[in-house]
């Protein structure tokens, strides 16, 4: 398995998915340190949350994920064909990335007591399966010593309540007509538009608010909760919450 490091802060970890990043990336060998988790007093989820858990999408999102110091959350992926690799985004007091092939699945072990933020997706190595189904597990280490974080997101929307700018987020965003160029919050937390398009934005990095909540706070236009908001909207609101 190989890790990758990149010269990103986590509002960008949303642009792992096909999309081209800003910054310079750069490949870590095997053997450099990874970034520790956020030494944070509360989280969302806990390692049990991906035990026996199946997903169906074109990537997984979970943010705010309290593990400790061994324990490990693996994942497989189908259909998973020969060189197809499932590409794993950690983010915490850092970010970096894990692949491996998909047809034996992927693990992470947590280095350290604390909160992280994952996402995972497929690279496939010729035409992408339609629609794919994620398997996790969850195995228990030995632990640091730590104490098991909080849940404290009311809306669980992946923004801790005392950072939450938008209360009683509701995914997905309810969007009655679908449009290219009009970007809405998927219940993976994503925002994408009518034609699938990924902005690279999540909701963690607008605050917690999903696409209707950042048209009401701003006083756009009703007909604009029906498709989405403009990815200039979206990326300014992204900036500056």
């Amino acid at each position: 398995m190989r890790a990758r490091a990149r010269t990103t802060g986590l509002a960008a970890l949303g642009a792992v998915f096909g999309l081209v990043l800003a910054a310079t990336t750069a490949v870590a060998p095997a053997s450099a340190a990874k970034p520790g988790p956020t030494a944070a007093t509360t989280a969302t989820y806990s390692c049990a949350y991906f035990a026996g858990r199946t997903v169906t999408g074109d990537y997984v999102a979970v943010n705010s994920v309290g593990l400790k110091a061994g324990e490990a959350i693996g994942v497989t992926v189908s259909p998973a064909r020969e060189g197809d690799m499932i590409i794993l985004s950690v983010g915490g007091n850092g970010i970096f990335f894990e692949e491996a092939p998909a047809t034996s699945g992927l693990k992470f072990t947590a280095p350290a007591d604390g909160s992280y933020n994952f996402g995972w997706s497929l690279e496939a190595a010729g035409t992408r399966p339609t629609s794919l189904t994620w398997s996790f597990t969850c195995s228990s280490g030995s632990g640091g010593g730590g104490t098991t974080p909080v849940v404290t997101d009311s809306d669980r929307d992946g923004v801790a309540d005392s950072a939450d700018k938008c209360a009683g987020t509701t995914l997905p965003d309810s969007v009655k007509k679908p449009a290219a160029g009009s970007y809405y919050a998927r219940s993976t937390g994503f925002f994408a538009d009518g034609a699938n398009r990924t902005a690279g934005i999540t909701v963690v990095d607008t605050g917690g608010c999903s696409a209707t909540q950042v048209a009401k706070s701003l006083g756009l236009p009703k007909n604009t909760t029906q498709s989405g908001i403009s990815l200039s909207v979206l990326q300014n609101w992204a900036a500056t919450h």
